[in-house]
Protein backbone atom coordinates (compact mmCIF):
# COMPACT_ATOMS: atom_id res chain seq x y z
CA UNK A 1 0.00 0.00 0.00
CA UNK A 2 2.48 2.32 0.69
CA UNK A 3 4.38 1.61 -2.34
CA UNK A 4 1.33 2.26 -4.32
CA UNK A 5 0.49 5.78 -2.71
CA UNK A 6 4.08 7.29 -2.60
CA UNK A 7 4.23 6.20 -6.53
CA UNK A 8 0.73 7.72 -7.34
CA UNK A 9 1.86 10.75 -5.52
CA UNK A 10 5.31 10.57 -7.33
CA UNK A 11 3.79 9.93 -10.82
CA UNK A 12 1.37 13.05 -9.79
CA UNK A 13 3.96 15.30 -8.49
CA UNK A 14 6.39 14.44 -12.11
CA UNK A 15 3.16 14.99 -14.38
CA UNK A 16 1.93 18.49 -12.72
CA UNK A 17 5.53 19.33 -12.76
CA UNK A 18 6.48 19.10 -16.21
CA UNK A 19 3.09 20.40 -17.67
CA UNK A 20 4.70 23.97 -15.48
CA UNK A 21 7.49 23.65 -17.42
CA UNK A 22 6.99 22.25 -20.80
CA UNK A 23 3.72 24.82 -21.44
CA UNK A 24 4.80 27.81 -21.87
CA UNK A 25 1.14 28.93 -22.92
CA UNK A 26 -0.29 29.70 -19.48
CA UNK A 27 1.87 30.75 -16.49
CA UNK A 28 1.51 28.58 -13.59
CA UNK A 29 1.48 31.48 -11.24
CA UNK A 30 -2.02 33.24 -13.19
CA UNK A 31 -3.36 29.52 -13.87
CA UNK A 32 -4.64 26.39 -12.39
CA UNK A 33 -3.40 23.22 -13.20
CA UNK A 34 -6.78 21.95 -14.51
CA UNK A 35 -6.11 24.52 -17.46
CA UNK A 36 -2.95 23.48 -18.73
CA UNK A 37 -5.09 20.70 -19.84
CA UNK A 38 -6.01 23.06 -23.05
CA UNK A 39 -1.21 23.00 -23.91
CA UNK A 40 0.39 21.35 -26.04
CA UNK A 41 0.77 18.53 -23.34
CA UNK A 42 -2.28 18.65 -21.68
CA UNK A 43 -2.26 14.92 -21.57
CA UNK A 44 0.15 15.64 -18.22
CA UNK A 45 -3.00 16.79 -16.09
CA UNK A 46 -5.34 14.29 -16.63
CA UNK A 47 -1.96 11.53 -16.02
CA UNK A 48 -1.36 13.02 -12.82
CA UNK A 49 -5.08 13.11 -11.83
CA UNK A 50 -5.64 9.15 -12.06
CA UNK A 51 -2.25 8.96 -10.34
CA UNK A 52 -3.28 10.73 -7.18
CA UNK A 53 -6.85 9.41 -7.02
CA UNK A 54 -5.31 5.72 -7.62
CA UNK A 55 -3.19 6.69 -4.83
CA UNK A 56 -5.61 7.74 -2.83
CA UNK A 57 -8.31 4.57 -3.39
CA UNK A 58 -5.00 3.07 -1.77
CA UNK A 59 -4.71 4.90 1.23
CA UNK A 60 -8.85 4.93 1.29
CA UNK A 61 -8.68 1.15 1.47
CA UNK A 62 -5.22 1.48 3.88
CA UNK A 63 -7.26 3.73 6.41
CA UNK A 64 -10.10 1.33 6.29
CA UNK A 65 -8.41 -1.37 7.31
CA UNK A 66 -7.05 0.27 10.82
CA UNK A 67 -11.00 1.29 11.57
CA UNK A 68 -9.61 4.27 12.36
CA UNK A 69 -11.96 6.95 11.85
CA UNK A 70 -15.19 5.74 9.06
CA UNK A 71 -15.84 9.22 8.33
CA UNK A 72 -12.22 9.81 7.41
CA UNK A 73 -12.26 6.80 5.67
CA UNK A 74 -15.57 7.80 3.38
CA UNK A 75 -13.93 11.41 3.09
CA UNK A 76 -11.16 9.56 1.54
CA UNK A 77 -13.47 8.32 -0.63
CA UNK A 78 -15.14 11.33 -1.67
CA UNK A 79 -11.23 12.53 -2.89
CA UNK A 80 -10.35 9.49 -5.05
CA UNK A 81 -13.73 10.18 -7.08
CA UNK A 82 -13.49 13.58 -7.44
CA UNK A 83 -10.71 13.59 -8.59
CA UNK A 84 -10.91 10.66 -11.24
CA UNK A 85 -14.03 12.91 -12.74
CA UNK A 86 -11.65 15.62 -12.48
CA UNK A 87 -9.42 13.97 -14.67
CA UNK A 88 -12.03 12.26 -17.09
CA UNK A 89 -13.88 15.67 -17.85
CA UNK A 90 -11.24 18.64 -18.32
CA UNK A 91 -11.38 22.12 -17.44
CA UNK A 92 -12.59 25.18 -20.24
CA UNK A 93 -9.51 27.53 -21.21
CA UNK A 94 -8.99 29.84 -18.90
CA UNK A 95 -11.42 32.79 -19.27
CA UNK A 96 -14.30 31.38 -19.25
CA UNK A 97 -15.64 31.33 -16.07
CA UNK A 98 -19.02 33.27 -17.10
CA UNK A 99 -20.01 30.88 -19.58
CA UNK A 100 -18.93 27.29 -18.62
CA UNK A 101 -19.10 23.89 -20.46
CA UNK A 102 -20.74 21.29 -18.95
CA UNK A 103 -17.43 19.24 -18.97
CA UNK A 104 -15.68 22.20 -16.52
CA UNK A 105 -19.41 22.06 -14.84
CA UNK A 106 -18.16 18.79 -14.01
CA UNK A 107 -14.89 19.13 -13.29
CA UNK A 108 -14.99 22.26 -11.21
CA UNK A 109 -17.96 20.46 -9.01
CA UNK A 110 -15.59 17.32 -8.68
CA UNK A 111 -12.60 18.91 -7.67
CA UNK A 112 -14.22 21.48 -5.53
CA UNK A 113 -15.88 18.34 -3.65
CA UNK A 114 -12.35 16.63 -3.76
CA UNK A 115 -10.69 19.06 -2.32
CA UNK A 116 -13.20 19.62 0.71
CA UNK A 117 -13.63 15.98 1.46
CA UNK A 118 -9.71 15.62 1.65
CA UNK A 119 -9.43 18.39 3.87
CA UNK A 120 -11.81 17.42 5.93
CA UNK A 121 -10.44 13.63 5.98
CA UNK A 122 -6.54 14.92 6.75
CA UNK A 123 -8.37 16.72 10.05
CA UNK A 124 -10.55 13.77 11.30
CA UNK A 125 -7.52 11.53 10.98
CA UNK A 126 -4.68 13.31 12.20
CA UNK A 127 -7.15 13.94 14.93
CA UNK A 128 -7.74 10.01 15.12
CA UNK A 129 -4.77 8.55 14.74
CA UNK A 130 -1.58 8.82 17.53
CA UNK A 131 -0.20 12.22 18.08
CA UNK A 132 2.17 12.59 15.38
CA UNK A 133 4.18 16.23 15.11
CA UNK A 134 4.94 15.82 11.39
CA UNK A 135 1.13 14.88 10.39
CA UNK A 136 -0.57 17.92 12.76
CA UNK A 137 1.69 20.08 10.69
CA UNK A 138 1.25 18.74 7.18
CA UNK A 139 -2.56 19.22 8.18
CA UNK A 140 -1.87 22.82 9.32
CA UNK A 141 -0.19 23.49 6.23
CA UNK A 142 -2.81 21.67 4.08
CA UNK A 143 -5.58 24.25 6.02
CA UNK A 144 -3.76 27.10 5.48
CA UNK A 145 -2.98 26.18 1.97
CA UNK A 146 -6.67 25.51 1.22
CA UNK A 147 -7.57 29.07 2.59
CA UNK A 148 -5.68 30.48 0.60
CA UNK A 149 -6.47 28.85 -2.55
CA UNK A 150 -10.24 29.40 -1.93
CA UNK A 151 -9.65 33.02 -1.08
CA UNK A 152 -7.45 33.86 -4.23
CA UNK A 153 -10.02 31.90 -6.97
CA UNK A 154 -13.01 33.32 -5.26
CA UNK A 155 -11.28 36.77 -6.00
CA UNK A 156 -10.58 34.83 -9.78
CA UNK A 157 -14.18 34.16 -10.43
CA UNK A 158 -16.05 37.25 -8.62
CA UNK A 159 -14.30 40.47 -8.45
CA UNK A 160 -10.38 40.39 -9.81
CA UNK A 161 -9.39 42.65 -7.02
CA UNK A 162 -6.15 40.32 -5.77
CA UNK A 163 -3.17 40.31 -7.86
CA UNK A 164 -3.60 37.08 -10.32
CA UNK A 165 -1.79 33.73 -7.80
CA UNK A 166 -4.55 31.58 -7.93
CA UNK A 167 -2.34 29.24 -9.93
CA UNK A 168 0.53 29.80 -7.21
CA UNK A 169 -1.96 29.04 -4.49
CA UNK A 170 -3.64 26.12 -5.84
CA UNK A 171 0.27 24.58 -6.38
CA UNK A 172 0.65 25.31 -2.37
CA UNK A 173 -2.77 24.03 -1.52
CA UNK A 174 -1.80 20.56 -3.76
CA UNK A 175 1.62 19.79 -2.88
CA UNK A 176 0.47 20.09 0.78
CA UNK A 177 -2.37 17.83 0.06
CA UNK A 178 -0.11 15.23 -1.90
CA UNK A 179 3.05 16.31 0.93
CA UNK A 180 0.15 14.72 3.63
CA UNK A 181 -1.03 11.73 1.51
CA UNK A 182 2.39 10.56 1.72
CA UNK A 183 3.42 11.45 5.26
CA UNK A 184 0.23 9.48 5.91
CA UNK A 185 0.94 6.51 3.94
CA UNK A 186 4.56 6.42 5.76
CA UNK A 187 2.99 7.29 9.36
CA UNK A 188 -0.06 5.19 8.69
CA UNK A 189 -1.28 3.08 12.49
CA UNK A 190 -2.10 -0.74 12.20
CA UNK A 191 -4.76 -0.07 14.21
CA UNK A 192 -6.92 2.39 15.78
CA UNK A 193 -6.36 3.82 19.16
Amino acid sequence: MKKTVLTGVGIGVAAFTISDVVNREMSPVGETISRFVNTGAGWLVPLGLVAVALAAAALTVAVARTGASRAGTWLLGIWSLGLLLAAIFPADPPGQWDNPSVSESVHGFSAWAAFAAFTAAAVVLTRAWPRNALLTGATVALVSGMILFVVTLVDVMVSRSLPPVVGLTERIAVAACLGWMALAALRLPRTSR
